[in-house]
């Protein structure tokens, strides 16, 4: 088998090199994204991310998918007001997340919000 050195997004990655591909960053470039970091449902340039998966390989369910999720947020925040995040994870300056144990994905292991309902 025939092995090459290539370059990947600039960097020449030698021949017989051992890659480790952190599914967790998908999505996450600052270059490609604005604030990576948070949920922004709308982006302009939402249909670049590939949670879905791109190309021969995209998932089907994509559209109704968004759709779902773009409502039932809506719905629930449309219904709340004065939404935080909760003490739980410490004072708003020094917020502390814990996260799943897997090198593949940085998964939250629990989000604590606390919302006001809106009255009638």
């Amino acid at each position: 088998m025939t092995r090459w050195t290539t370059i990947l997004g600039g960097v020449t990655i030698p021949a017989r090199t051992t890659v480790m591909i952190m599914i967790g960053a998908v999505n996450r470039c600052p270059h490609r994204f604005e604030q990576p970091d948070e949920v922004r449902l709308g982006r302009t340039n939402a249909h670049e991310q590939i949670a879905f998966a791109r190309g021969i390989h995209s998932c089907l369910g994509q559209p109704l998918a968004r759709a779902e999720a773009w409502v039932a947020l809506g719905r629930i925040l449309d219904r709340t007001s004065a939404n935080t995040i909760s003490e739980t994870h410490g004072p708003a300056d020094a917020r502390r997340y814990e996260y799943g144990p897997s090198s593949l994905f940085q998964g939250l292991m629990a989000l604590h919000l606390e919302f006001t309902a809106v009255s009638a």
